[in-house]
């Protein structure tokens, strides 16, 4: 766990000292800030050892909260963490727990596109990219297993008020050095990591604060 927090803490102040250093100064129409949580289904595509397609899904075994900081209108970066389960109810003992952590670099598709619509008002779309580290804990050790992570997706937004909005991720993440299963068997005696990969569809609702009426994703300077 004091892995965890030293992780955590240096990605936050990695993303505290990139908004300092590339942030312009003036005064804003817009707030910058939201924070966000998640949850949904998960679908481990590979690797595929010791188990079929379809074994360790899980459908409302996983949680994720963040926080993203727009620096411009367009684009901005956000800081997360997600918990995710897999486990099979037909295999005792079996299974694996991932703590991750990463940062990501956003855009706003419409903005950056320059789409034209007053669908804009109240849908919006996000593309997000980055990197993380995953903490993983098969059931069958007490170790960790430590896995580096690129992820990617698209995040469509819902509207609701000025700083409130549902939305839905689709996100695949790959996993680098990955030593264990998601049944939790370890790949190889002489520890060989695999590549691995899987795909994230969640729901959630982010709540932006400020002192301007609205966010970054819904503000247009007509």
């Amino acid at each position: 766990m004091k892995l965890v927090n030293i992780k955590f803490l240096s990605i936050a102040a990695f993303l505290l000292i990139g908004i300092t250093a590339t942030a312009q100064k003036g005064d804003r129409q817009y707030n910058n800030w939201s924070i966000e949580a998640q949850t949904g289904y998960h679908v481990p595509l590979a690797p595929n050892k010791f188990v079929e397609l379809g074994d360790y899904d899980g459908a409302f075994k996983q949680f994720q909260a963040g926080v993203r900081y727009m620096i411009t209108e367009k684009y901005g970066v956000r800081a997360h963490y997600s918990f995710l389960n897999f486990e099979n109810p037909e295999v005792q003992g079996g299974g694996v727990k991932y703590n991750r952590v990463a940062i990501e670099g956003v855009a706003n598709v419409w903005k950056v596109a320059n789409v034209e619509g007053e669908f804009k008002e109240n849908i919006g779309l996000l593309f997000h990219l980055g990197a993380g580290v995953t903490f993983a804990n098969p059931s069958t050790v007490t170790g960790t297993d430590h896995i580096g992570n690129i992820i990617v997706g698209f995040t469509p937004q819902f509207r609701i008020t000025d700083n409130i909005a549902l939305f839905a991720d689709f996100s695949y993440m790959a996993n680098i050095k990955q030593h264990y299963s998601y049944g939790g068997e370890l790949f190889d005696l002489g520890y060989k990591h695999e590549t691995g990969g899987l795909v994230n569809l969640s729901v959630g609702v982010s709540v932006s604060f400020g002192n301007r009426e609205e966010h970054a994703d819904w503000y247009y300077d007509n």
